[in-house]
């Protein structure tokens, strides 16, 4: 199961936030969350999600190799 976040135009605190939040209430056979944070206004949501992001449930924060405005969560199950 794939779920999808949109944290375009928040403040860094508040879409971290928010992420964390959103993969804390991901269902149990979600395995992947595909976060869309643009890139054409600054990059700072998208360092800030792949750098400082954590939680017992990541398995893996990687870019998304089709778009350079999402970030791919892939969770433990």
């Amino acid at each position: 199961m794939e779920l999808t976040i949109d944290i375009h135009g928040k403040y860094v605190e508040d879409a971290l936030a928010e992420v964390r939040e959103f993969v804390r209430r991901a269902p149990k056979e979600a395995e992947k969350i595909v976060v869309i944070h643009g890139y054409n206004r600054g990059t700072a949501l998208r360092d800030a999600l792949r750098t400082r992001l954590r939680s017992p449930r990541i398995r893996l924060i990687e870019p998304s190799f089709f778009n350079q405005g999402e970030t791919y969560i892939w969770l433990k199950r």
